[in-house]
């Protein structure tokens, strides 16, 4: 060891490493942001020296940083500025009313009211609000709500007038307008052609969103989280986080799914390309990761793409957002640029439109390694199963969902595809590498409850969905911490407690691997280290 002396030293702990072996031991050692040391109590003390930051942990638990494979942390700092309308606290219609009415008095008329995360299923009233009901709070503003997975939203009659939306209105490619039994527009527009709205909404500003970002990154530090992948990069957002790098708030390594513009498809992979700019091409903070498509539509929402029709939202086979011929295109440019695509797929035909982009980019122009991105994967039989450990694809598996969303899903899915929602246990038994996801603000809750729901399948009402894929809890471990790293190809930095890696821990307040199941959900971090730093203390 020589006169090396850390900076900090772990002690007396039950540290969970996430090596290949899957160790447990006592103690760890940082220097700088680094790990140099891990295993016993007596070997790592002797990384102690006079200036070294000795934390002993009582037998706490420790385990790598939570690596969350899909966020939207722009849309969450953008929510923070919006009316929060998630159930709970809200339970009916009267309460969404209340909140628009209470932001209306604070503004002046014709500014617009936004509002986020509402259900419509956890309602009392099981239903849609519609645009009639936002009228008698909100006469004089235009009214936007959309919901928490972010492929609907509820507007009001002078949004739509603003909009130019009618019943003469014909439905956007990737999007639809529901309308009532006279043909006239409810409120209540689907994917895609919620752009025919936002187009007319004063966009935030990089300091409003950079400012708001501050509560991002103090929450995800409360929650574990010292890394994520940002499943929705576009340039504001993008310039408010490195801006606040830049201010010195270091708490979160992001990895940015830059997306491809909704209006005009492309333009940003012309520009990736055309730059040189690969994968991987940013530090060890602020990272490009891939392109961002979106296939298809929402699980919960009724619009993913299917083979057989859904029995929520449209009821249908769902909607492409963007057409599989264009999927297929933005693939191929992107796959020959040296750049991973993540492709929003939900559906089992969603997730064949994607396969079907990939396998052909790849034969096309093999590349190995190449670690193209499934986001979500939720309806995923053995069929696509297979092709996926056939081309080498790796899912971003949003198993998160099933706590927060899980009654909807199998409402919507049914038994027999509901047996298939984030299959994680036949995924580890054919060798597939998938990371786990909460879809954040899609649902807002702790790595450990998206945990409990990997091992127990059970939503937030009981229901048990798809029992046969539950996976014990060392395995929940890996797919947030380990499997996510790879997602990134960041494994030989990040994901597990190892010498030479940089040094993202968090404490725990119980043994999470010895605790009852049930009580995965009540577990809180109470100390989150980044880059050898303490960004957060319970």
């Amino acid at each position: 060891m020589g006169s090396i002396h850390a900076d900090k030293v772990l002690l007396n702990g039950k540290i969970i490493t996430v090596d290949p072996n899957d160790s447990i031991v006592e103690a760890v050692a940082v220097l700088g942001n680094r790990i140099v040391a891990v295993g016993s109590n007596y070997d790592v003390k002797k990384y102690a020296g006079p200036e070294t930051e000795v934390i002993d942990l009582g037998g706490k638990t420790a385990m790598p940083g939570i690596i969350d494979s899909h966020t939207h942390p722009t849309g969450i700092a953008e929510g923070y500025l919006k009316v929060n309308c998630r159930a709970p606290p809200v339970r009916n219609i009267k309460d969404l009313q209340d909140l628009v009415a209470a932001k209306v008095n604070e503004v002046d008329p014709g500014v617009w009211v936004q509002g986020t995360a509402y259900n419509d299923s956890k309602l009392e009233e099981r239903r849609q609000m519609t645009r009639w009901e936002i009228d008698v709070v909100a006469p004089d503003n235009p009214v936007i709500l959309t919901s928490d997975t972010g492929h609907q939203c509820i507007v009001n009659s002078l949004a739509l007038e603003i909009a130019g939306i009618s019943k003469d209105s014909q439905d956007p490619p990737g999007g639809e307008y529901d309308r009532d039994d006279n043909g006239e527009p409810t409120g209540l527009i689907y994917e895609m052609a919620m752009g025919e709205v936002r187009k007319h909404i004063p966009p935030y500003t990089v300091v409003e969103v950079r400012e708001s970002y501050r509560k991002v990154v103090d929450q995800f530090s409360k929650w574990g989280i010292t890394s994520t992948h940002n499943a929705s990069s576009r340039k504001t957002g993008i310039r408010a986080y490195k801006q606040l790098l830049g201010l010195g708030v270091r708490q979160v390594r992001m990895r940015l799914m830059v997306s491809v513009n909704s209006d005009q498809p492309g333009d940003v992979v012309d520009s990736l390309e055309i730059a040189g700019i690969e994968s991987g091409f940013g530090d060890d903070w602020l990272q490009i990761m891939s392109t961002k498509i979106m296939g298809d539509g929402s699980g919960a929402g009724g619009t993913a793409g299917v083979y057989t029709p859904q029995h929520r939202g449209t009821m249908g086979l769902g909607i492409m957002m963007t057409d599989g011929t264009e999927i297929e295109r933005l693939v191929l440019q992107s796959h020959d640029a040296g750049l991973r695509v993540s492709i929003h797929s939900i559906g089992d035909r969603g997730v064949d439109v994607a396969l079907d982009a990939i396998e052909k980019a790849q034969k096309r122009n093999p590349i190995p390694d190449m670690r193209h991105r499934l986001e979500h994967n939720s309806c995923c039989t053995p069929k696509q199963l297979k092709r996926i450990k056939e081309l080498s694809v790796i899912p971003s598996s949003s198993i998160g969902y099933m706590y927060g969303l899980g009654d909807q899903y199998a409402e919507n899915f049914g038994e027999e595809r509901s047996r298939w929602l984030h299959p994680h246990k036949t995924m580890k038994e054919m060798g597939i590498i998938a990371g786990g996801n909460s879809d954040c603000p899609v649902t807002y809750y702790s790595p450990f409850v998206q945990m409990y729901a990997a091992v127990t399948r059970k939503s937030s009402s009981g229901q048990v969905v798809g029992p046969e894929e539950a996976i014990d809890v060392m395995d929940s471990i890996r797919v947030y911490t380990w499997n996510g790293a790879y997602m990134s190809k960041e494994e030989d930095k990040l994901g597990s407690i190892e010498s030479g890696k940089l040094a993202d821990i968090i404490v725990l307040d119980r043994d999470i691997l010895t605790i009852d199941p049930e009580d995965l959900l009540n577990v809180q971090v109470i100390t989150t280290i980044v880059d050898g730093k303490i960004v957060y203390e319970a």
